[in-house]
């Protein structure tokens, strides 16, 4: 009885921090990121503990806050929260695909292992960053690893092999084996800016390690990587532009041409940038991705 009263206890809890957090993102969800609004103490559920730990500093009675104050302090509750939810030793028998309020984004891989949890910054402007959270489940047990963001709410000097964004999509396959884990993310950078990413890592000596990784920034927002699910090959497709002006193919390239080059070599007699339609494979030899071919064509100026 001792043994059956403990365990109900234990599921008992989780769902309430569950409840807690959903509340919180019901609440994250009705925050304006635009212009200037203020919220109540009330409507926001915090304590004035909540607020001390927010501010770091005792604070003069107040009842209200504007909305980035009340973005950031609902943000630290979900923060803690989630981590609550995930640290529980009973985490292991929710759902946490389906737990949760849809504006919590949660993408696991198709082994039900590695975890992307994200939800909307709400910076109020165009750029649409992430917080995001990277949680791998090992022997029942979930355990977080820390995102690549200096700025994120629990910051950490522990190396990181994981993007800030988070990620939409996670595949996994087995190879030399290890199981191997490829990450696909995008955010929206500015009014007319687009990054794409993709992440090959393994788990090993209770750690990640990063085998492979590749982003390409563009003005727009159409899918340029595809993954073939037979092969394990990548390909990528793009027109160059102002923000990627060469059919680099590679991220280090990309750097040495920005730090080693001006793009005088990219305009045409009139000053205008030569447009360039670019495509690169990526083969899979078991541990990570080579270019194997990389094309270009001058997309002709239309009359």
């Amino acid at each position: 009885m001792i043994c059956f009263t403990s365990a109900y206890s234990q599921k008992k809890s989780i769902k309430k921090t569950v409840n807690n957090l959903n509340t919180y993102l019901e609440i994250y969800e009705t925050l304006q990121s635009h212009g200037q609004s203020y919220y109540t103490i009330d409507s926001l559920k915090v304590t004035r503990e909540d607020l001390i730990k927010e501010f770091e500093a005792p604070l003069e009675q107040i009842d209200s806050l504007d909305n980035y104050e009340a973005i950031g302090i609902i943000q630290s509750k979900i923060d803690d929260l989630l981590r609550q939810v995930l640290k529980h030793k009973k985490a292991n028998s929710i759902d946490v695909a389906s737990a949760f309020k849809d504006n919590l984004s949660v993408i696991k891989s198709n082994d039900n292992k590695l975890y992307s949890f994200s939800i909307d910054e709400k910076t109020g402007g165009s750029y649409r960053s992430h917080l995001s959270w990277m949680y791998y489940l090992d022997k029942n047990r979930f355990t977080e690893y820390p995102v690549n963001d200096d700025w994120h709410l629990n910051q950490s000097d522990k190396p990181t092999v994981f993007e800030a964004n988070g990620y939409h999509e996670i595949k996994s396959f087995n190879s030399f084996n290890k199981t191997r884990y490829l990450l696909f993310g995008n955010f929206k950078a500015c009014g007319s800016c687009y990054i794409e990413y993709i992440t090959l890592v393994h788990f090993e000596k209770d750690n990640f390690v990063l085998d492979f990784e590749y982003s390409l920034e563009s003005r727009d927002y159409d899918q340029k990587i595809y993954f073939d699910e037979g092969t394990k090959s990548l390909s990528v497709f793009y027109d160059t532009d102002d923000l990627t002006e060469d059919c680099f193919c590679s991220n280090e390239a990309s750097n040495n041409y920005w730090h080693d080059n001006s793009n005088d070599s990219q305009l045409n007699s009139d000053g205008e940038l030569i447009r360039l339609s670019c495509s690169c494979l990526f083969d899979f030899d078991g541990k990570t991705y080579k270019l194997s071919k990389r094309c270009s064509k001058i997309i002709k100026k239309e009359d």
